[in-house]
């Protein structure tokens, strides 16, 4: 007996065709997904920018001896934590700022701030207005000796705008 499977076969076709489409369109979308908008990393951006110059100020939990009142570390600031504020060509300003106080007790002993000083408009702004087209700010605290074992307080804070890489509506 000869069974007829021309129309099995034909049946199967339409199957298999329908699930490579099915395949195709869920590519698309996953890569439209990816690809559609940017990640938005200037928070991250803010924390690393705080963190090195944590690192820079405060190694292993004392504070570098060279910075209490140093004037030409406080003048030369970016270059003694090797930071480096330069930025795409298709930005008009400065795109960050970055402002730290050392205190013992009250006592301010050392200050320094670099950058865009109109970028700290945008912190502590109400979250209603929109966000993201505001710069992103982190503030960072923390407490280092020094050999002495005298206690300082180290305040960082770290601002990041580049809302024109980074954000789109």
């Amino acid at each position: 007996m000869k069974k007829n499977r021309r129309g099995a076969e034909k049946i199967i076709s339409v199957y298999w065709f329908a699930i490579l489409f099915i395949v195709a369109g869920a590519v698309v979308a996953m890569v439209a997904i990816f690809y559609g908008k940017p990640y938005d990393v200037r928070e991250l951006e803010t924390q690393i920018l705080a963190n090195s110059v944590a690192n820079c100020l405060s190694e292993t939990g004392y504070l570098r001896e060279d910075i209490i009142g140093n004037s030409d570390f406080q003048n030369n600031f970016l270059k003694e934590c090797s930071l480096n504020f330069n930025t795409e060509k298709e930005f008009d300003n400065m795109q960050y700022f970055l402002r730290v106080e050392i205190l013992q007790g009250s006592n301010k002993v050392f200050e320094v701030s670099e950058g865009n000083l109109n970028l700290i408009a945008s912190c502590g702004v109400e979250a209603g207005i929109e966000e993201e087209r505001l710069a992103k700010c982190s503030e960072k605290e923390f407490y280092s000796l020094d050999s002495s074992k005298n206690v300082y307080l180290i305040k960082i804070l770290s601002i990041v705008r580049k809302t024109e890489k980074n954000v789109r509506v």
